[in-house]
């Protein structure tokens, strides 16, 4: 974990590489993953801001592989801390672009999105199908039941955490979310493969100018998975059409539950950590917030 000073930790970067010492240093706040250092609006230094060190290292280890093989740019890894530094941390040349934030996709020409959507499922494709890691060497059935056995333990964290706070409306419809999920048998039927994990429209740069995307950023959830869990965000940002003509163009393991999954389950995810962390945090404006949402969905249900 990063117990250094920001100032500090960008002391000691322009200590350790003096060519880049006289570069502007910007400080992001990034949440309570990662600590971001910019330098020169050009380099982007990555600090976890954790002590399990496995995604960064399954980072390093994949994302020189990945970049061969990938449609698109995503982050080059150009910088890494030794053992003996004070700091675990990662450096890569700034992906250009803008974030697709949903209102930018909406604004755009049918034509414009078609080929975004279609860029979208050639790089998920790529990720997909790349299985020249022994990370991807998995045996099908054992992964699955995992898969659905996390979920569960999901589902109980929520019980502990968000129910007690929460109404039996609201509580009845996070349980048939969970139920319609964890039950039917098709659900569990889909190909292991690795995944982005946190594949939203703020990690998916787009150059206005060309209509075209120029990256993916931000891999720190890489890990194996659910396919169509990659598609969770792009059902909750960009809506159904644009999920349907990205699946058209998908050619990766798919099968028949796999946008459903993605819409009635996957979609909901978000809000329900987002709740999660609120509580843990002591976030009660975020987590109302988030609570006039759920109020609605379960509302909503019983119509």
């Amino acid at each position: 974990m990063v117990d250094l000073k920001k100032e500090k930790l960008v002391a000691h970067l322009r200590a350790k590489y003096p060519e880049l010492a006289a570069e502007t240093f910007r400080i992001v706040d990034s949440g309570r993953q990662n600590l971001i250092i910019v330098v020169g609006e050009r380099i982007v230094f990555r600090f976890p801001l954790t002590s399990d060190l496995s995604s960064l290292r399954l980072e390093q280890r994949i994302l020189p592989q990945l970049a061969e093989r990938l449609p698109l740019p995503i982050p080059k890894l150009l910088y890494s801390s030794e053992p003996a530094e004070p700091a675990v941390y990662v450096g890569y040349p700034l992906v250009p672009g803008q974030s697709l934030e949903g209102g930018k996709l909406a604004a755009l020409d049918e034509r414009t999105q078609e080929a975004l959507a279609r860029q979208i499922a050639g790089f998920l494709t790529a990720l997909h199908l790349f299985d020249d890691d022994p990370i991807t060497r998995v045996d099908t059935g054992s992964f699955q039941t995992s898969w659905r056995k996390n979920w569960g333990g999901y589902y109980r964290s929520l019980e502990t955490l968000l129910f007690p706070r929460i109404g039996r409306r609201e509580q009845l419809w996070i349980m048939e979310v969970f139920y319609r999920y964890l039950y039917p048998p098709g659900h569990f039927e889909f190909r292991p493969c690795l995944i982005h994990g946190d594949f939203k429209n703020d990690h998916i740069l787009y150059d206005p100018a060309a209509g075209k995307l120029t990256g993916i950023i931000d891999f720190g959830q890489l890990k194996m998975g659910d396919p169509a869990y990659d598609y969770h965000d792009l059902c909750i940002t960009y809506g159904e059409p644009f999920s349907r003509a990205v699946l058209r163009y998908y050619k990766g393991p798919s099968d028949p539950t796999f946008l459903s999954r993605c819409m009635t389950f996957y979609a909901n995810l978000l809000k329900f950590s987002s709740m999660m962390g609120a509580v843990q945090n002591n976030d009660w404006v975020k987590f109302n917030n988030r609570l006039e949402w759920l109020k609605k969905q379960a509302k909503d249900a019983r119509k």
